[in-house]
């Protein structure tokens, strides 16, 4: 290191002056670090810009229809004309919930047989909204715009008020919620943080372990000995892999024992889940630390893709917000698969048969890592 101008700076100022510069070329000579500085900030803005919007549309509404008469169309209709709800057609309930079980629909309108021989005996119209309530903001936004399709019922049936002048309602619409009646948050946000809190264990611990080691050169000495490199990546993975199942353990069992979130599903599945997210984590934390040469690097790569994953994932809010391209986006994104698999299982009880493109997608996640992060860590050794 060259001391030289802090040495010929005799003052306190001109001293720090001197350190500061130092450091300036420091992060200037690196090859990555000023990119990730100057873009970063950049690309999250405009992600989040024209990522985040609470407005769903395309709700995903199971209809359940047993009037077949012209009030019910008239009250499908105007649901359909909506462009918050999209409409997808049942048998009967019992299809209907399984549907709902399985995340194929977010809520459920059923209209009873008889809409219209209600109507001509001037009598409120039931009909009954079945809310998926695992996310209760969601669950919130789903009833406002059931309400508002509701007043838009009371204005095209308004024809059938009684006479008589009764202030009773054309429709009488009534709401359950399924999953989670009492809307506790902990219950949906407990499993999106086991997610959260895996992640940044396995990415960012093994990124910045193998950078540190690179940038000390350990790994250098231990490749001149005659362990092969593929030894090398499975050894430095086994004791992360350990460690992060042991995290997963802990935050799911926490969340289940002291915040009683429900483990309605099978707890073997859910097992299942953890250990392929935490395979898929430590194999992109390894692919970061075959790409970056310093822990700074390593640390804003790992900041670069947590970020988005927590907008484009549903931990905070529905993916039905999103408009088509960054919905499209989404589906790269491993944490969107984990959290639909272990919402499904803990929350409604969703078995593999219903989840089968969340596992599917963690399978992918984890060999495409790991399969990227053992080629690319031999080359760069």
């Amino acid at each position: 290191m060259n001391t030289a101008p802090m040495r010929r700076s005799s003052t306190p100022l001109g001293r720090i002056l001197a350190i500061a510069r130092k450091e300036f070329l420091h992060v200037r000579r690196d090859a990555v670090l000023p990119r990730l500085i100057v873009l970063l900030p950049v690309v999250m803005l405009l992600l989040f810009g024209y990522a985040l919007n609470t407005n769903v549309k395309n709700i995903k509404l199971g209809v359940v229809d047993l009037s077949h008469d012209r009030i019910s169309e008239r009250i499908l209709k105007n649901f359909a004309s909506d462009e918050r709800f999209a409409l997808y057609p049942q048998t009967d309930l019992p299809s209907a919930l399984e549907a709902a079980r399985a995340g194929k629909v977010r809520a459920i309108l059923e209209i009873p047989a008889g809409a219209m021989s209600a109507a001509r005996r001037q009598e409120p119209v039931p009909y009954t909204i079945y809310v998926d309530g695992s996310d209760p903001t969601f669950a919130a936004q789903i009833r406002a715009a059931a309400a508002a399709a509701t007043q838009d019922n009371m204005a095209a049936l308004g024809a059938v008020r009684a006479a008589t002048g009764t202030l009773s309602m054309p429709v009488n619409p009534t709401f359950q919620t399924l999953y989670n009646p009492d809307n506790r948050s902990a219950v949906y946000m407990v499993p999106g943080l086991s997610g959260l809190i895996l992640t940044l264990i396995c990415v960012m611990l093994t990124a910045l372990a193998i950078v540190r080691e690179r940038e000390i050169g350990t790994i250098e000495s231990l490749i001149a000995t005659t362990v092969r490199p593929s030894e090398v990546v499975i050894g430095k993975l086994l004791p992360y892999f350990a460690f992060g199942t042991l995290d997963a353990a802990l935050v799911l069992g926490i969340g289940h024992w002291l915040f009683n979130v429900p483990l309605v599903g099978h707890l073997w599945l859910l097992v299942l889940a953890a250990l392929l997210f935490v395979l898929g984590s430590l194999g992109l934390g390894l692919l970061i630390s075959t790409v970056t040469r310093t822990q700074p690097q390593a640390m804003f790569a790992t900041i670069a893709i947590i970020i988005p994953s927590i907008f484009l994932s549903g931990f905070l809010l529905p993916l039905e917000g999103l408009n088509r391209f960054f919905f499209a986006l989404s589906a790269i994104v491993p944490l969107k698969y984990y959290l639909q698999a272990v919402r499904g299982i803990m929350l409604r009880g969703a078995g593999l048969s219903d989840l089968q493109t969340a596992f599917i997608g963690l399978t992918v996640f984890a060999l495409a890592t790991l399969l990227l992060a053992s080629l690319r860590f031999k080359k760069t050794l």
